[in-house]
């Protein structure tokens, strides 16, 4: 076996003294793990080519049913380094790469995770400041994983509905209400805010301007959200 496809790093360790194990997001195949051959050599072929985010066109060969194929190629498209010199933005980068390796599972094909990866990365390279493009990738990776919130509407009734209750995952009406725990008022302009996220493409993100305020209570609610539901409903990570 032998595949060709474009990969970016998400994670790498050690893996028999100068080898080492890189987790990839790929275009064809998704989530994969390969084995690197004496990378951390000086003389290595693969140079800088293994660090965490970068963008390259890869190969890798196995057997049919290997669980670890080899990589054999890595040519850097986009090294990404701007994102790991700066500290900040690499922490926040390196939470959404380990939120998409517990949602996803290795080895399963998803056509719209990998642009979207890639097109979070290039927008926070141009601006590593904003928050925005971070909480519009974990509002697609919630989508593309099954764990969005549903807050247009009641999950009961489907009726008009502006408290949100994280045991619940969605927001739940005065007459369908039946559980006494706290709750996060949805306004209107937040409703339309994560809405418009949700349903647009990562072109939007070089363009958009949000209220501080706004940004910082759709953020909240995101952040909740994830630290209930996938928590408690991610088993084996």
């Amino acid at each position: 076996m032998y595949k060709r496809t474009e990969g970016i790093v998400l994670t790498t360790r050690t893996y028999v003294e100068a080898d080492l194990i890189v987790n990839y997001l790929t275009k064809d195949y998704g989530i994969i793990s390969v084995y690197a051959k004496s990378p951390r050599k000086v003389k290595s072929r693969f140079g800088s080519s293994l660090e965490p985010l970068t963008y390259s066109k890869i190969a890798f060969i196995g057997k049919e049913q290997s669980n670890l194929p080899r990589l054999v190629q890595a040519d850097i498209l986009t090294p990404f380094q701007k994102l790991r010199e700066c500290y900040r933005t690499f922490i926040k980068v390196s939470e959404i790469v380990r939120l998409t390796m517990k949602l996803i599972p290795e080895g399963q094909p998803m056509k719209t995770l990998f642009p979207l990866m890639l097109n979070t990365l290039k927008v926070l390279e141009k601006r590593p400041e904003s928050r925005i493009p971070l909480i519009y990738y974990k509002i697609k990776l919630l989508s593309i994983s099954g764990f969005s919130p549903m807050i247009d509407r009641c999950a009961r009734c489907n009726g008009s509905a502006d408290k949100f209750y994280l045991s619940e995952g969605s927001t739940l009406c005065s007459n369908c209400i039946d559980i006494a725990e706290e709750h996060m008022e949805i306004t209107k302009a937040l409703k339309n805010l994560y809405l418009f996220l949700w349903r647009s493409n990562p072109d939007v993100l070089n363009r958009i301007k949000i209220d501080r305020d706004l940004e910082n209570r759709l953020e909240e609610l995101i952040t909740s959200h994830i630290n209930y539901t996938v928590d408690i409903s991610i088993v084996g990570f």
